[in-house]
């Protein structure tokens, strides 16, 4: 890509959030670069008042860039996100701007979401937490016959909802567990790849209800808000457990609440909330604090899944291509 001549200014380019240096530091030679020195993000007024003149919006998944910020942003033509999804962006609007909506690469994130799907499985079916704390308390004197009984994993089933990216990562993972393995989504995968990772495809409701393990693996879309609510949740075995690694809103954290209540499910793992997202109608302002107080049945992380360095540095670096690559296309004279 040529670097802009001498004497014309640079297009902006308007990072709503913080990012490794890697990032910006490959847009600067042709862009002008501004990066949020805030950890909060900042609402549609702020990025407007910020980024006015934008060419370029980096963003994640805590904005929401609606048609009326992109009406208002004339030179906007490419919309880059940190991470994988595009539920958080007026897409339709976007297309009709000619704006590039592009996301990021989930071949880098799905690994370490992967393993940290598994950790929130295995630490809810041993009851890690549960244990430190016993130990933390001083109350542990040493062995005894006192049950702090959890769930075998070998052997058992695991259901996984989406066989995407990240659904085939957590797979991948589950052959030292010899777990029988089944998935749902719409379109069955092609048989050799079933037969690689050892799958069965059934129905999302005979999955349910088979499965001791359930990993949550779809994106957000309008079809699967609250594609796990009160209903999926009956169907499942009273021990199963839950995580979802993937998008808040897919699960109804408040059914979670009353089916946990109720003993109808045996615990909830996740790395994803229901506040984090912009669903119309279903949007929560905070995490279920009913929710929170489970904690003998629940195992949460900060929507930690691809924290780790070496991976945030690929994923600013990524943004950052996208948007180079969103330039090139649009102004195929410059590279």
């Amino acid at each position: 890509m040529h670097q802009v001549k001498a004497g014309t200014p640079k297009p902006m380019i308007y990072y709503t959030h913080q990012v490794p240096a890697e990032g910006p530091r490959l847009l600067r030679p042709y862009f002008k670069v501004i990066v949020n020195s805030s950890p909060q993000p900042p609402d549609l007024a702020q990025i407007l008042a910020a980024a006015r003149d934008a060419y370029g919006l980096c963003i994640s998944v805590r904005d929401y860039i609606d048609e009326w910020l992109l009406a208002q942003m004339p030179k906007l033509r490419i919309i880059a996100s940190f991470g994988r999804g595009s539920d958080n962006v007026d897409s339709e609007a976007a297309a009709r701007k000619g704006i590039v909506v592009a996301q990021n690469d989930g071949a880098i994130m799905s690994e370490p979401v992967a393993d940290l799907a598994w950790s929130l499985l295995l630490g809810l079916a041993r009851k890690i937490v549960s244990g430190d704390q016993a130990v933390r308390s001083g109350l542990f004197s040493g062995w005894s016959p006192s049950p702090h009984y959890g769930l075998g994993v070998s052997g058992k089933s695991l259901g996984i909802i989406g066989m995407g990216q990240l659904g085939k990562a957590v797979a991948s993972r589950a052959a030292g567990f010899k777990l029988r393995l089944y998935y749902a989504q719409p379109d069955r995968l092609p048989s050799g790849q079933e037969s690689l990772l050892g799958l069965t495809h059934l129905s999302l409701q005979a999955l349910l209800r088979e499965a001791d393990f359930i990993c949550v693996c779809c994106p957000l879309t309008k079809g699967t808000v609250h594609l796990i609510g009160s209903k999926e949740l009956r169907m499942m075995k009273p021990a199963a457990i839950l995580v979802n690694p993937s998008r808040g809103s897919v699960v109804d954290e408040e059914a979670v609440v009353a089916a946990l209540a109720n003993n109808r499910i045996g615990g909830y793992g996740a790395d994803v909330f229901e506040m984090e997202d912009y669903c119309p109608g279903k949007h929560s302002a905070a995490i279920s604090p009913q929710l929170l107080k489970m904690q003998d049945r629940t195992l949460f992380a900060p929507h930690a899944g691809t924290a780790i360095a070496e991976t945030r540095v690929l994923m600013a670096q990524k943004q950052a291509e996208a948007v180079l690559n969103g330039y090139c296309r649009l102004n195929p004279g410059s590279n």
